[in-house]
């Protein structure tokens, strides 16, 4: 007989083996490799899991930044270490996020990425995303190419069920560079 509960077990073990067969595409990455400051999402429930990411960034002694969110926009601030990550507070979504954005490295203003992991609900295969509606990554990457001259490259993050035949796109909307998925 089947059962909510069975359900709900049932996708977060499939939404586990795809995070880490995605995590595993990544990390063999060229442009993963070749990166020295990455930024990775910190994930959601129903996002990518990118813990074994985070993990993999600092053991190679990467710089990792991940997403700091308020009303206005996004900047990407730069975690230290597995303790500095630990120790982030989670926020009223479920994420972890730091509070003293203010006072860490922020990307733009200092090293740069070379590599921005992004989540979303929905993507096609050509880099089309769909993100929550309030344009933060779209917008983050118009600055920081206002800013410094160029885009890092994007990796979108997605499960088999995110990606999709079309997505209706506005021109403020950014393409990404590639999607990872884990295929059947």
């Amino acid at each position: 007989m089947w059962s909510y509960t069975q359900a709900v077990v049932s996708t977060q073990s499939t939404g586990e083996k795809e995070s880490e067969t995605v995590a595993r595409q990544v990390i063999a990455h060229p442009k993963y490799l070749s990166a020295k400051n990455v930024c990775v999402y910190v994930a959601m429930e129903e996002e990518v899991r990118t813990d074994t990411l985070i993990k993999d960034i600092l053991a190679r002694k990467k710089g990792l930044f991940v997403p700091y969110f308020n009303r206005d926009e996004m900047v990407m601030v730069r975690i230290r270490d597995v303790e500095d990550y630990n120790s982030l507070p989670v926020d009223t979504y479920g994420v972890r996020q730091p509070t003293d954005y203010k006072e860490r490295e922020d990307a733009i203003l200092t090293s740069g990425l070379d590599l921005i992991l992004c989540p979303g609900l929905g993507f096609t295969k050509h880099g089309h995303r769909i993100g929550r509606g309030k344009g933060y990554y779209d917008n983050y990457l118009s600055k920081y190419e206002r800013a410094r001259g160029i885009v890092p490259y994007t990796i979108a993050l997605a499960f088999r069920t995110q990606i999709l035949e079309n997505i209706p796109c506005t021109p403020s909307d950014r393409t990404l560079d590639d999607v990872i998925f884990a295929a059947e």
